[in-house]
């Protein structure tokens, strides 16, 4: 069949432009995991190298054509990377939460040594007893804090009151009376007899000083430090229940605010490689410099439809273009200017010299990927009883026309036909293009 049809084209250009969507966004993610995660210290120079080298593969994968792939393996990549940083992120926390909870023992374990010495009247060392009022007070600056713990733990040399002491200080201070006193991991470390509450707390600082910085923690650290396990009741429930409550409320804000920022990077990384966008590009730097995220989804939109814009732009004029060179190696005239006259009246018509007063028409809104093709006639007082047999040539032209697109990595398929004669042949007349005296030079194309 081969009357007027609808049909679908898809360029190797609006692919390409995809593609490189694609890996400009990856570009993005890992440099943004590569940043973080050495920042954290938790990515070493030879890890960072191996993804770089990944990286290349996959691009590599532009050049070879190899378009389905690339599509494929590139969002799997980008994904992989931010479940990674998300892993290394957690060691980081993980690690600074330990350390937190080990100063957090050693300071429940230096009051309750102090108390214990000071009940028993035992002589301390003035030297010793600063340390120990410094760790009590959750000073972390004091050098030397299992040395000093364990010196405290065997000055009890008379067994304690079960009543005064935990069953693990007990063993502790009848091990360290025996001479053990060089154990990797002293006991005090292990000891934990804490509110569920100061491990929440722990966690949601460790979280924050490590991915956002010793600022982003200092207000809650302070408020931290005035709970006091030396003076339990009513006003330090009330104290940690709130910590508790502004830390999760902090916590949460993070995560939304991360995810919008990622976006916008992922956003920005896509801007920078279209024209015209440097007042909207500046918007999204400032915003990520500031993380401000107020305005995140308003400037999110506008970055999409943008990126949108920009590819239905690049997909029309590779289609027009792919059409009219096509059109061009069967015969028929094109001429400079007829993409763009194309674009703004929304078809255009082309002669061929070997069917004198016949021709193509093409048009539709090539930025949609659906066109209509037909033939037609420049002259209203021909004998119609030839439109037939020109509507049958145009069929095996229109079959050439599919193979020579494919050659150049086009696809052209059709979507609805009519039969061969079954609509009379469309004339145009007093409209008709140019007349064209050479068939034009092909029409510059991305290879």
């Amino acid at each position: 069949m081969s009357g007027p049809k609808v049909v679908r084209i898809v360029t190797r250009e609006e692919i390409i432009e995809i593609c490189e969507g694609h890996l400009a966004r990856l570009a993005q993610t890992l440099a943004h995991w590569s940043a973080q995660g050495q920042r954290l210290g938790q990515l070493g120079e030879a890890q960072v190298e191996a993804t770089r080298l990944r990286h290349q593969e996959l691009a590599a994968l532009l050049v070879q054509d190899r378009f389905l792939d690339l599509q494929k393996d590139v969002p799997l990549e980008i994904e992989f990377l931010k479940r990674d940083l998300l892993r290394l992120e957690e060691a980081a926390v993980s690690a600074a939460l330990d350390t937190r909870q080990l100063a957090r023992r050693a300071q429940e374990n230096a009051g309750q040594v102090l108390r214990t010495l000071q009940t028993r009247k035992i002589t301390v060392d003035a030297e010793l007893f600063e340390q120990l009022e410094a760790l009590a007070r959750g000073d972390k600056s004091v050098a030397k804090a299992d040395a000093a713990l364990a010196q405290a733990f065997s000055l009890l040399a008379a067994p304690p009151q079960a009543e005064v002491l935990s069953a693990q200080q007990i063993e502790l201070a009848k091990q360290l009376r025996a001479g053990v006193s060089d154990t990797p991991v002293p006991v005090w470390r292990a000891q934990s007899n804490q509110d569920p509450r100061l491990v929440r707390i722990d966690r949601h600082i460790a979280e924050l000083e490590t991915l956002d910085g010793p600022e982003a923690a200092a207000d809650f650290i302070r408020r931290a430090s005035l709970l006091d396990p030396m003076e339990p009741g009513p006003r330090r429930n009330m104290l940690m229940d709130s910590l508790v409550l502004d830390l999760a409320s902090a916590a949460s804000a993070r995560t939304v605010r991360e995810t919008a920022l990622d976006q916008l990077r992922t956003l920005q990384a896509e801007l920078l490689r279209i024209d015209n966008t440097e007042s909207l590009r500046a918007e999204v730097k400032a915003a990520i410099d500031r993380q401000d995220i107020a305005n995140a989804s308003a400037l999110e939109e506008r970055c999409k439809a943008a990126i949108a814009e920009e590819l239905k732009r690049v997909a029309a004029i590779a289609r027009r273009v792919a059409v009219l060179n096509g059109l061009a190696s069967l015969g028929y005239e094109v001429r400079e200017g007829m993409e763009t006259a194309w674009a703004e009246q929304g078809r255009v018509a082309l002669r061929k010299t070997a069917t004198p007063g016949y021709g193509v028409e093409v048009g539709g809104a090539a930025d949609t990927g659906r066109l209509q093709v037909r033939a037609v006639s420049f002259d209203s007082n021909r004998d119609p009883s030839r439109d037939r047999d020109v509507e049958t040539i145009w069929c095996g032209e229109f079959t050439r026309l599919q193979k020579l697109l494919a050659e150049s990595g086009d696809t052209l398929e059709i979507e609805k036909a009519l039969a061969i004669g079954a609509v009379p042949l469309k004339v145009i007349a007093g409209d008709e293009p140019q007349a064209v005296a050479d068939v034009a030079a092909p029409l510059e194309r991305r290879l």
